[in-house]
Formats: structure tokens, C-alpha cells, sequence
């Protein structure tokens, strides 16, 4: 996906006018999208509307569409856009109106992208094309429970490595974060021999597992502890356990 960032650059490049004739006034784009506001917070239950003008010189279609940004999980039952497809003559404006129920939803705060992406109609030919991006934050009542548990430790040998696959649980209701959160190390005696680079998926959901897989290339052998560690959420508290076991 692209970071907003992105999108606002190329909304920028887009919505850029033609060069204007030698001795003439600035022209008029063909495609130029401008929607009101960039970005709002929606309290579920509730809903919001966004002005969305046409601002260029010729007729255009407009697709509508929604994509959950980072952590969350998916939007199709408690985030909807309507209409899904605007058609819009040059200087015409149209209302998308945003509607949030708290059903099916995490608790806590939420960042959606409504994507607006314009195309030609039938029988037109505009080969430029626009897309905004309208970030949302959506906030979803409820108390909000982190609770991730690390489980047992099992090791696979391979040549010239060692693989370490911890098991984790999300027992909690709101989808945990693991990529660039988890950190591990072996220690000997009490001091840190390694640091363990985990593979582990993006994010975890309330209710699902996943294994953290360790990988240890170095060549000291016999009784270490394997120390993981957890940071559930922005300032969140640290899930630590460790593993005593021979390489």
C-alpha cells in the first residue's frame, strides 16, 4: 500500500494545471479531484460526510474505496462509504457519507484510508489519473485488554545453525503488533552471547497464535537461556519470559 505521503504527492503532481499557452491564461486541467476534509475523526456509533468537487475540465468517474492502515484488522462490517462510485461533470460536487458501528470493531482508536480514485467514463479517453487519499481516525468505545502469552520453546538443528520457535497467544481484544516489537538474546552465565533476529508475521489478532522463529548461526554450545520479550503497544508494558535449553 501506499503511505500517505505518497498519495499526497501524487494528488499534488496530478492536480497540477497544464502549461499554459504562450500568451494565454493558465489552462484548465482535464482532471482535478478536491475533497473537504483531508482528514477527520469519526466517535462510533456515528458518521461523517466528505465534500468531494470536480474541479477539471472534463466528466469523471470516481472510485471509492476503504483500506485499514497498520495494525487492524479488516473494515467490512463496521466501516462503510456510500456511495462506492461517484460521476461527477466538470464543476459538480457529491457528498460520500461515512458510517461507523461499533459491532464487530476493536476497541480503541482506529486509522482507515477512504481512497478516491478517478477514471474515464465510457467512451471517453482521459489518461490522466487522480488519487486522493481522506485519512480517518475512527474511535470504538470499550476497555481495552493487551494480553499476549509466550509459550514453550522447541529447537531445530540444522547444519551450521540452530532454529528456536516460541509459540505466542493474542489473549486479549485488540490486535497486537509483533513485527519491530519483539526482541531476543541468548546469555551465558549471565551475560548476552547474541542478539536473535525474530521472523514473525505483522500483527496479531485477538484470539490467534503464531511462532517467533529464532535463528542462532554462532558456534557456542551446551546450557544458555534464550530471553524474549514483547512490547505490547505504544508505551506498553513488556512481556519477558525466558528458556533455559542446550545447543
Amino acid at each position: 500500500m501506499r503511505s500517505a505521503h505518497a498519495l499526497a504527492l501524487f494528488t499534488v503532481l496530478a492536480l497540477a494545471p497544464a502549461p499554459s499557452a504562450e500568451g494565454a491564461g493558465a489552462e484548465r486541467p482535464r482532471v482535478a479531484l478536491f475533497v473537504s476534509p483531508a482528514h477527520l475523526t469519526v466517535a462510533a456509533p456515528g458518521s461523517r460526510k466528505i465534500n468531494v468537487r470536480n474541479d477539471g475540465a472534463e466528466r469523471v468517474v470516481v472510485d471509492v474505496a476503504r483500506r485499514a492502515v497498520a495494525r487492524q484488522t479488516g473494515t467490512k462490517t463496521w466501516f462503510q462509504v456510500l456511495p462506492s462510485r461517484l460521476s461527477l461533470r466538470s464543476g459538480r460536487s457529491a457528498v460520500l457519507t461515512l458510517r461507523v458501528k461499533p459491532r464487530g470493531a476493536e476497541p480503541g482508536e482506529h486509522q482507515v484510508l477512504v481512497l478516491l480514485t478517478t477514471r474515464a467514463p465510457r467512451g471517453n479517453h482521459v489518461t490522466l489519473r487522480v488519487r486522493l487519499g481522506v485519512r480517518v481516525s475512527v474511535r470504538v468505545p470499550g476497555r481495552i485488554v493487551r494480553h499476549l502469552a509466550l509459550g514453550g520453546l522447541r529447537i531445530h538443528r540444522t547444519r551450521g545453525a540452530r532454529f528456536m520457535f516460541v509459540s505466542v497467544a493474542n489473549r486479549g481484544n485488540v490486535t497486537e503488533q509483533l513485527r519491530g516489537h519483539v526482541t531476543a538474546w541468548l546469555l551465558q552465565h549471565g551475560r548476552p552471547l547474541a542478539r536473535l533476529r525474530p521472523a514473525v508475521r505483522r500483527a496479531l489478532s485477538p484470539g490467534s497464535r503464531a511462532l517467533l522463529a529464532l535463528r542462532y548461526g554462532g558456534r557456542v554450545r551446551g546450557l544458555v537461556i534464550a530471553a524474549v520479550r514483547v512490547r505490547l503497544g505504544p508505551g506498553g508494558r513488556v512481556v519477558e519470559r525466558r528458556y533455559r535449553l542446550r545447543l
